[in-house]
């Protein structure tokens, strides 16, 4: 997850990769500051973990945005020759179930990203 705190010298985000999911966590395997360089000003802050942030990913956004755009057409290729082979109103309602799939990868990639930005946001450690 990628997390993010600001500058307090010049307001740049600065940016950082982590593997914890919650604040509780990260305070219990990396202790409750964490000390960054601001890439702009190259000024060394430390930051307490309340301070730090997530957003949803960018990377998560492209990947379901592709799934959905690539999905769709070849489902659509293939749907196409299936009615055109078999053409009864029960393939018909059968493929267009399908046609669903790549929205609902792209709705569930996008909400659990979302959830988890949101959990790790929402945590806060109370002695800070």
């Amino acid at each position: 997850m990628k997390l993010f705190a600001v500058c307090p010298k010049c307001k740049n985000e600065i940016s950082f990769n982590s593997i914890h999911k919650t604040r509780v966590e990260f305070a219990m395997n990396d202790g409750e500051t964490k000390t960054l360089n601001c890439k702009i000003c190259e000024y060394k802050n430390t930051f307490k973990i309340n301070e730090l942030y997530a957003k949803e990913s960018k990377i998560a956004q492209i990947i379901a945005g592709l799934i959905f755009f690539i999905g769709t057409p070849f489902l659509l290729f293939y749907a196409k020759t299936i009615l055109i082979k078999m053409g009864t109103l029960k393939l018909t309602l059968i493929i267009g179930s399908f046609m669903l799939i790549p929205a609902l990868i792209y709705k569930t990639i996008l909400k659990e990203d979302r959830i988890r930005v949101n959990t790790f946001n929402r945590g806060r450690l109370k002695n800070q």
